[in-house]
């Protein structure tokens, strides 16, 4: 309109500083600096309005206005329709859809030109007034929508965001489900020409017993198949069935499952101390890979439970092994290790909260079952949103990196092993017959020295979680070395971990007490953390949840009162015997 700046700012009650800030914002990002409400409201004339019929192109028009590369489309098509084929017992899409998946192949990035930074929603549009010829209602509408999803990360979330689109509210429900499956493969085949090459080739598709194996090949697979494998987040939101790309070099990209596992680590009296560390990080890096497709799947809780186990056996491992090995060189590794756990670990511990309240409804009568359903639905709602942190985690670049990285780093013998001279040439005790002893030592007395701190009244429960935490790493200890040790470590074993349930029993009843206070409090699931925030002015009225509150407390009275009878066993001198007793014949 030739509005200048000062006029510009006066009408929009901007300064003319923001008024310049966004000006240049607009020339880098151009219309990505708009919010998409903004943009759907102000740019309905791109769509056709719904009494006008779009007008029909064939492909050739369309390629040719919009210049569509026919080179990445051709090659996204033929994996789009390979994998129709070889995917379709799970898609299970009609055959007479073939035709329609190529279709939406060939356009998927009809908008790139027109819009890059948002060719998804340039790509949607264009196809909605200008549907590819000889396709009916439906038809176009699922490939505008394939178009629309083809671009970002698909969330539960953003995904009824998207499909509640008034353009796509003609669809039925099947055809929905049909356009959906259809846009999960049309981002499979996308991902597998990331390098726009057309170089990579799917010489393998076979599956295992909780997932399918596609394996890429091509100078670019490791880029291609890295790319497929993020872009699986549609398909693994539709189907049970995960998928796995891997390179003819045997790298993986997906959930990375061995066929079996090993009973062992495989450590001997002998392995200097990083062989056995590498051996240790092995054995349970394997169970990490091995129980994360039925993680990601989510079926069986159990599944995450190992998953997690295994990671925080490796965590600990490092505890034991540290002054054997190069932590420059573990860095990486360690900071993997953690951020994969806690992420883990977030939707385990609702898992296990679950669990427990599950019991505690199980002992009602009938009457009362559903006393904690506003407390079960504020716990689904955290557990989703949990849940979807943890599969977007396991589809990021990070952890697939992170899990290459390693894997590759374990098939090395002494694995950042650190020298076994000192500087003046003399030698560092490095075999695992003498350093495991005083190892197994030490954890034993740390685990004693906590006897003056937890025996008395009025016990803080912070000192109980750190003994726990110090029984744990005895604990721990012995089970990497028990291969080496006599067989008293069975037994020691056996008792640690009485000790270890005991206290953990009550650690879950501290953070139970804790979610269960909060709730009625605040009616949702954990205190709200805001500045000057103050309950709500209306109570909770929850009487169920106080009533299990009360359990809760009831059960971490009890467990607090039975711990000296749980832990006399641990200062009676036969414990350290017996722990002494595993070492012997190293």
């Amino acid at each position: 309109e030739g509005t200048t700046q000062a006029e510009a700012g006066e009408r929009a009650d901007l300064s003319a500083r923001r008024v310049r800030y966004w000006l240049a914002e607009f020339r880098k990002r151009r219309l990505a600096v708009f919010p998409d409400r903004v943009l759907e409201q102000t740019q309905t004339h791109l769509r056709p309005s719904p009494a006008e019929s779009p007008s029909a192109l064939p492909l050739e028009t369309l390629f040719d206005r919009y210049g569509v590369d026919p080179a990445h489309a051709r090659a996204v098509a033929d994996h789009a329709l390979a994998l129709f084929d070889h995917l379709r017992p799970i898609h299970g899409l009609p055959p007479d859809r073939r035709d329609l998946v190529e279709t939406a192949a060939l356009l998927h990035n009809v908008g790139l030109q027109s819009d890059p930074d948002r060719h998804h929603t340039a790509g949607r549009d264009i196809l909605l007034a200008h549907p590819p010829a000889g396709l009916n209602e439906h038809e176009r509408l699922t490939v505008a929508l394939s178009t629309y999803l083809h671009r970002k990360k698909i969330t539960p979330q953003k995904l009824e965001k998207k499909i509640s689109r008034a353009a796509f509210a003609n669809l039925s429900s099947q055809a929905r489900d049909e356009a959906l499956a259809l846009a999960a493969l049309v981002r499979l085949a996308d991902g597998l020409d990331y390098s726009q090459t057309g170089s990579s080739q799917l010489e393998e598709i076979k599956e295992r017993e909780d997932v399918i194996e596609i394996k890429v090949t091509g100078p670019y697979a490791t880029l291609d198949a890295a790319r497929a494998q993020k872009k699986s987040d549609l398909w693994h939101l539709l189907f049970d069935i995960p998928l796995r790309f891997v390179t003819a070099g045997g790298n993986s990209f997906g959930p990375s499952a061995p066929d079996s596992l090993a009973d062992n680590p495989g450590l001997q009296a002998d392995d200097s101390m990083a062989e056995a560390a590498r051996k240790t990080f092995s054995f349970h890096f394997q169970r990490m890979l091995y129980h994360e497709p039925g993680t990601r799947l989510g079926q069986d809780i159990e599944e995450l439970h190992d998953m997690r186990v295994a990671t925080r056996r490796m965590r600990a491992a490092l505890r034991v092994f540290e002054n054997y090995l190069d932590m420059k060189q573990m860095s990486p590794f360690i900071k993997g290790l953690r951020h994969t756990g806690r992420i883990l670990g977030a939707v385990r511990d609702l898992d296990v909260f679950w669990e427990k309240t599950q019991s505690y409804l199980n002992t009602l009568p009938p009457e009362r079952q559903s006393e904690l359903e506003p407390l079960r639905a504020a716990w689904e709602a955290e557990r989703k949103r949990t849940r979807e942190q943890m599969l977007t985690y396991l589809d990021s670049d990070r952890y697939i990196h992170f899990r290459e990285r390693f894997g590759k780093f374990l098939q090395k013998s002494n694995a950042g092993a650190l020298p076994i001279l000192s500087k003046k040439g003399e030698p560092l005790p490095n075999r695992l017959r003498h350093v495991a002893p005083l190892a197994v030592h030490q954890r034993l007395v740390a685990l004693q020295a906590y006897d003056e701190w937890v025996t008395g009244p009025d016990v803080p429960l912070e000192r109980l979680h750190r003994l726990r935490i110090a029984a744990k790493r005895l604990r721990y200890t012995l089970e990497y070395f028990q291969e080496v040790l006599a067989s008293e470590a069975k037994q020691v074993i056996k008792e640690i971990k009485s000790l270890q349930d005991h206290l953990g029993d009550l650690q879950d009843a501290v953070v139970a007490s804790n979610i269960l206070r909060d709730f009625l409090i605040w009616g949702t699931w954990g205190s709200i953390h805001k500045k000057k925030s103050f309950p709500p002015s209306t109570p909770i009225i929850a009487p169920g949840v106080a009533a299990y509150l009360s359990a809760r407390q009831s059960e971490l009275e009890h467990l607090i009162e039975t711990f000296p009878q749980i832990w006399a066993q641990f200062k009676d001198p036969e414990f350290k015997r017996l722990v002494t007793a595993t070492m012997v014949g190293l």
